[in-house]
């Protein structure tokens, strides 16, 4: 009998719900009051930093709150990419074990910057630098999963999408300031950043360590 291939969003969805069966530690009605601290690998965030809080009024349900600053500049110095974040929001354990759904709220500013002093016209250089950057608000929804594996220490996974709220952004092409005759010869476009930063995000967690004290 030839074998029925499902559809991939099926396959997904069954994936996930065995995920949520699987039975773990974490069922916190016995904890009572936990207060976490967490530290993450993250995309777009590379690495975070938060705390979370759950109290025994509310076993299915964890607060927390997560903060990242990532700047790597390259060679020569002109060039650099920074990004920073902040999110507030709450994770829902329906099954009381490791699986959640999450929601947040959160803020993110991302910036890169490209020395372009090399261009020049009849030797002399046209801008100095050209520096992109995007701000965004958004809200953001996930699925995870945490396994306790010790009473103070859990790993976590999730992964979901952020939809922006309020976006901006920029392109900046700076003039050299070793030209002599005075001209600014700074661009500012905002039209096409403006867009870009506006699109959906995905975010995912590869590796979340919480201790708990």
């Amino acid at each position: 009998m030839r074998a029925i291939a499902l559809p991939r969003r099926i396959r997904a969805f069954a994936f996930l719900w065995l995920i949520a069966l699987i039975p773990g530690p974490l069922s916190g009605s016995a904890r009572g009051n936990e207060l976490g601290l967490s530290t993450g690998i993250e995309f777009p965030q590379p690495l975070t930093l938060g705390v979370q809080y759950k109290t025994d009024a509310l076993p299915a349900w964890v607060a927390f709150y997560k903060a990242g600053f990532f700047a790597y500049p390259f060679s020569g110095g002109g060039r650099s990419v920074s990004i920073y974040s902040m999110e507030i929001g709450a994770r829902y354990h329906p099954f009381l074990n490791g699986f959640y759904v999450a929601g947040q709220l959160g803020f993110r500013k991302a910036g890169v910057t490209v020395d372009i002093s090399n261009l020049k016209q009849d030797g002399v250089s046209l801008a100095s630098t050209a520096t992109a950057s995007l701000g965004t608000v958004y809200t953001g929804l996930l699925l995870g999963h945490e396994w306790r594996l010790t009473p103070k220490f859990s790993i976590a996974v999730d992964a979901g999408m952020q939809f922006a709220l309020i976006h901006s952004g920029g392109i900046t092409i700076s003039a050299d300031p070793s030209l002599d005759d005075g001209t600014d010869n700074s661009v500012s476009d905002q039209k096409e950043m403006r867009r870009i930063s506006g699109l959906p995000v995905p975010q995912i967690a590869v590796l979340r360590l919480v201790w708990y004290i």
